[in-house]
């Protein structure tokens, strides 16, 4: 059974979870309205959109592959405290270039740049939390981090949608002075939680794969369900925008109610999660949830019905989200966390990049019947997810080499 409630936790858990609400609160808001500032701004297609999205998740993920090998190899600490420095000179210039209008070429590559050191730093956030946590805390921790985060993003979105009103590119200068703020406050207070010894002699390879079963196929679950949970992104706010004729300010409260639901209902689930089962298990409960939400939005043409989609999608994504690294870390050696966190997220990436090309693709060409492009992702969703259940026979034998025992549900 996993602890709950965030009691005892390492004091540099909650330095995380601060900086990870500034930071998301700052951020957010950039992914949300970029798709809009690309369609309406630059006149870009929804095809070379999710173009440009897509290979972002490739770049995004080929980078934290290598990054999660480097913090397993030098510690966490330096990818926290330097990274925020250049991400807001970066975010700097998006503010510039999208003010004056400038080459969209060229604003492509200074977000790409973005994306690229934003990727660096992300196993090393993740992993630093298994670090000072036991495996009996870890669940809880990656809750308080991921309720952080929530706060950051349900007021993110509002500020988002206010400053847009008034021009896009102040999200950007927005994210960049929230970045300094990220990296002063980890800069003075946060301590290094692993030190690379010269015991640790194992080494990671794509071998391991052939091995290890339970992680092949739960990245092979992950790329598919990353296809279909990419939806709930880009093509949710151009279907919503565009297709379905919403305000700006429409999509500020639909992502925020996202972020405000995250904070009311994570902690009665973390209880849930904590006391029966695996979190494998409730990773197939949350694809069921999130191919309902997907199948209500295939018939939500308001502002109300979109609404309700969001709040399934938050019960969705409050199941499976701490369950990611908490499975990855639980699986992991303690000198790897860092690579398997990086791995994983690279395979699934390609999910997510075949997911914004196709899926914004497809969503043009059924523009008049938008419905049926909503069904064939809940279909994809319920079917993909539904093989969490058969995989969680694989994780308890885990569990068991790892002395984390469950109640049966």
């Amino acid at each position: 059974m996993y602890k709950y409630g965030f009691s005892g936790l390492d004091r540099r858990i909650w330095y995380l979870g601060i900086t990870r609400f500034i930071r998301s609160m700052g951020r957010v808001s950039s992914f949300i309205f970029l798709p809009l500032i690309f369609v309406l701004i630059y006149n870009v297609s929804y095809l070379v959109t999710g173009i440009f999205l897509g290979f972002a998740t490739l770049i995004m993920s080929v980078v934290q592959y290598y990054s999660g090998k480097w913090t397993d190899n030098v510690g966490r600490r330096i990818f926290l405290i330097l990274i925020p420095f250049p991400v807001a000179a970066v975010y700097f210039l998006m503010f510039f270039f999208i003010f004056i209008k400038f080459n969209f070429i060229l604003v492509v590559i200074v977000w790409y740049l973005s994306i690229i050191i934003n990727a660096i730093q992300f196993p090393a956030i993740q992993a630093s939390v298994a670090d000072i946590t036991s495996e009996y805390e870890r669940l809880s921790a990656y809750t308080l981090i991921r309720i952080m985060v929530n706060i950051g993003a349900a007021a993110g979105p509002l500020v988002g949608a206010i400053i847009a009103q008034f021009n896009f590119s102040y999200i950007f200068l927005f994210a960049s002075i929230s970045s300094l703020i990220e990296g002063i406050i980890l800069l003075i207070y946060y301590k290094e939680t692993y030190f690379p010894g010269n015991e640790d002699k194992e080494k990671f390879s794509l071998g391991i794969l052939k091995k290890d079963k339970f992680f092949l196929f739960f990245i092979i679950i992950g790329l598919v369900l990353g296809f279909a949970l990419r939806q709930n992104g880009p093509a949710l706010t151009l279907y919503a925008f565009n297709i379905e004729n919403l305000k700006i300010i429409d999509i500020g409260y639909i992502y925020s109610l996202n972020g405000i639901l995250v904070i009311a209902l994570q902690m009665p689930f973390l209880k849930l999660m904590s006391r029966y089962s695996t979190p494998v298990f409730w990773r197939g409960i949350s694809s069921i949830i999130y191919a309902l939400g997907f199948f209500i939005l295939a018939f939500s043409t308001n502002l109300i019905s979109i609404l309700l989609v969001m709040t399934i999608f938050t019960v969705g994504e409050d199941f499976m989200a701490p369950t990611t690294q908490t499975i990855i870390t639980t699986i992991a050696p303690s000198n790897l966390r860092g690579t398997y966190i990086g791995t994983y997220n690279f395979f699934t990436s390609f999910g997510r990049f075949f997911g914004s090309i196709i899926g914004l693709y497809y969503l043009y060409i059924l523009r008049s019947i938008p419905y049926l492009f909503w069904v064939y992702i809940a279909l994809i969703t319920a079917i993909s997810g539904s093989f969490y259940f058969f995989l969680n026979s694989l994780f308890k034998k885990k569990e068991i080499n790892n002395e984390i025992k469950y109640v049966k549900p």
